[in-house]
C-alpha cells in the first residue's frame, strides 16, 4: 500500500497548475540524471514523458554584463572569451579531463547495494572491477580523480579558471541536492556527478519534463 499525504499524487515529481494556464514541475524541476536504462525499461515516453532540452545557463553580473553558456559549445567558448582568453582555452581541456573520470564514477550507478553477507562476494567483484579501472588511469588522471573526491567545487575550479562569473555558475552544480556550500569538501564530486547526465544520448545535457495535466487539457480543449 502506498499512502500520499498531499491532495495530489506524484511526490517530488508532481506537476501542478500554480498559475492558471501554466503547469510547473515543482520539485524535480530538471531532468538529467534519470538514467536512460530506467526510461527504457519503464517505457516512460509511452506514459507521457517528454523532455525539452535546456538551452543554456544565463548568469547576470552586478556590472550589467553576463555570461551565457549554451548547448552550442563554440558559442559558449566565444562568450567566455569575452571575459577571459585563458578561461576559454581551459574550458575545452576541463571537460575533456572530466570525461575521462565519468565512466569510472558512473559504473556503480545501477548496481544493487549489498543487502546481506551473502552479497559480499559479489560486492568484492564490483570493487575489484573499479580498482582495475582506476589502475588503467594515468598518474595525472588518478591525481585529478582523488581531488574530485575530496576537494570543494570552488577550490577545484580555482585550479582551472580565473573568472569569478564562470567559477560561480559552474560551482553551483557542486551544491545541487546538498545542504553544503561551494567551499565544502566533497562538492567537487557533486560537480562531476552532475556531468554524468544525458538527454536522448546527448552527454552532459539537462532538460525539462513537459508538464501534463488531464484536467488542464480538458478545460482548454
Amino acid at each position: 500500500m502506498v499512502l500520499e499525504r498531499r491532495h495530489v499524487l506524484g511526490g517530488a515529481a508532481v506537476t501542478e497548475e500554480i498559475i492558471p494556464g501554466f503547469l510547473f514541475s515543482e520539485c524535480s524541476y530538471v531532468v538529467s540524471l534519470l538514467r536512460p536504462e530506467i526510461i527504457r525499461e519503464l517505457d516512460l515516453p509511452r506514459h507521457g514523458l517528454e523532455i525539452l532540452p535546456l538551452d543554456g545557463t544565463f548568469s547576470p553580473m552586478p556590472s550589467g554584463d553576463y555570461l551565457w553558456r549554451v548547448n552550442d559549445h563554440a558559442k559558449s567558448i566565444r562568450d567566455i572569451r569575452r571575459h577571459s582568453r585563458l578561461d576559454a582555452e581551459a574550458y575545452d581541456e576541463f571537460f575533456q579531463d572530466d570525461d575521462a573520470h565519468v565512466p569510472l564514477c558512473e559504473a556503480p550507478a545501477l548496481d544493487d547495494p549489498p543487502r546481506s553477507h551473502h552479497a559480499q562476494s559479489q560486492r568484492l567483484k564490483q570493487l575489484h572491477f573499479l580498482l582495475q579501472r582506476f589502475r588503467e588511469l594515468s598518474s595525472d588522471e588518478r591525481y585529478t580523480l582523488v581531488q574530485l573526491m575530496t576537494m570543494s567545487s570552488a577550490d577545484f575550479l580555482d585550479q582551472w579558471f580565473e573568472t569569478d562569473v564562470l567559477k560561480a555558475t559552474m560551482s553551483a552544480s557542486g551544491i545541487i541536492g546538498t545542504f553544503l556550500g561551494i567551499r565544502s569538501p566533497g562538492t567537487a564530486y557533486v560537480l562531476l556527478h552532475h556531468y554524468m547526465g544525458e538527454i536522448d544520448g546527448a552527454f552532459r545535457s539537462w532538460g525539462f519534463s513537459r508538464g501534463r495535466h488531464r484536467s488542464h487539457f480538458e478545460r482548454h480543449r
